[in-house]
């Protein structure tokens, strides 16, 4: 059972992390990055588990469970994001700066890899317990919708090199 659901994880974070990363974080052109009710920024592959989740039947137990699991991981990743905005802005100051200090921006490019580092580990492992909640029968639906969502991406990629 294990096995299953770092493999199920496994494949949503493999499937989502290429999209992820090869567009604005929302997904969406023209959109700076998509944010929850709470106006926190959002790691696509999280709104994307989540919302695949809402399509389940989950019962009044697993609805609580997950949501718990959600708002603790956002009580956990809240500081690294102030960080990494923090770290953004003095970015900002750096580039415009008189005299470009390369050490400086050097040093904050290795803190904003370890604050990734630590949201990514956190957020993995939100998602492993998340999912720890599914029944089998649950999993397998998650598995199967990340299955055809892959293929609608591959046929869709599938048109766009057509048309290049």
């Amino acid at each position: 059972m294990n096995k299953l659901i770092i493999t199920i994880v496994t494949t949503m974070l493999l499937t989502v992390t290429g999209t992820a990363f090869s567009q604005d974080p929302s997904g969406e052109p023209g959109r700076k990055g998509q944010r929850d009710r709470h106006g926190m920024q959002e790691m696509p592959v999280v709104g994307q588990i989540m919302h695949a989740l809402k399509q389940l039947d989950l019962n009044e137990e697993q609805q609580a469970n997950i949501k718990a699991v959600r708002h603790e991981l956002k009580t956990e990743v809240q500081p690294i994001m102030k960080e990494l905005n923090t770290g953004h802005r003095q970015l900002k100051e750096l580039i415009k700066a008189e005299s470009y200090n390369k050490d400086a921006v050097a040093e904050l490019a290795k803190k904003e890899g370890e604050l990734a580092t630590q949201r990514i580990v956190l957020t993995a492992e939100a998602l492993s317990k998340a999912l720890g909640y599914l029944s089998d029968e649950q999993r397998d639906q998650l598995g199967a919708m990340a299955a055809e969502r892959k293929k609608q991406r591959a046929k869709k990629h599938e048109g766009r090199v057509k048309e290049s």
